[in-house]
């Protein structure tokens, strides 16, 4: 029989040879750094994947980062030839911008970085408010639409045991849209769910079933009682025994 230990160290072993086998240079990985290693650049180009979006928009997205400082991004990534910019103003007045083919092709980096990153790391271990903000909209994107049990649907997160004030979050499904966000939902929730951070993380991993959770008292619901029995179906999560 294999001991953790050993187990362990074939992984370490599989890894190292992994990395042994990469095919890119120093230098092309130093320069990679050097065009898009600051904190902001790679986020730009991660919300500009989701299609064009206006100046306005795109500083809403990234409320830690400065109007300033976005504009002077920007700018560095037309002059790289990763985005583009509309001449024409939006709706509101503020410019457009769009990925470039290659800006596009950064998606496949940056869905690696991300899955490392949540692997090896809770998402809102140094920044809570940018994790759960990032659960909830993978979540969103994950719901099942035809097992929801009306096309409308508010559900508001009341998170546990977070440091300070109580912390809120909701996903909204509507007119065939659906959005996510941290905060107080401006609509009255149809279901609310009461959790940690650290639960509905593990959830949404496969680490733990739901009706475990709720047995335990790790979740609860405010709403209707089959609804919250329904809950862990409405996602398409990253593993099944959510």
């Amino acid at each position: 029989m294999t001991t953790i230990a050993e187990q362990l160290t074939r992984d370490h072993d599989d890894l190292a040879d992994a990395a042994g086998r990469l095919s890119a240079d120093y230098w092309s990985i130093s320069q990679g750094l050097r065009l898009l290693g600051d904190r902001w650049s790679l986020l730009i180009v991660r919300e500009l994947l989701g299609g064009e979006m206006g100046f306005n928009d795109m500083s809403r997205a990234l409320p830690d980062l400065s109007r300033t400082l976005l504009s002077q991004r920007l700018k560095r990534l037309v002059q790289l030839e990763l985005v583009v910019r509309n001449d024409e103003t939006g709706p509101r007045g503020s410019r457009r911008y769009r990925l470039t083919p290659i800006g596009y092709g950064l998606r496949q980096t940056l869905e690696s970085l991300g899955l490392w990153a949540s692997r090896w790391q809770e998402p809102f271990e140094n920044d809570l408010r940018a994790g759960l903000g990032t659960l909830l909209e993978h979540m969103g994107r994950s719901l099942v639409t035809d097992s929801l049990p009306r096309k409308s649907l508010v559900l508001a997160f009341e998170f546990d045991n977070v440091r300070g004030a109580p912390f809120q979050g909701w996903i909204c499904r509507e007119n065939s849209k659906t959005t996510a966000s941290i905060g107080r939902s401006e609509r009255t929730p149809d279901l609310q769910i009461h959790v940690a951070p650290r639960v509905l993380y593990d959830l949404w991993w496969g680490l733990r079933r739901c009706e475990d959770a709720r047995q335990l008292g790790s979740i609860g619901f405010v709403g209707p009682h089959e609804w919250a029995a329904e809950f862990s179906g409405w996602f398409t999560p990253r593993a099944a025994a959510f």
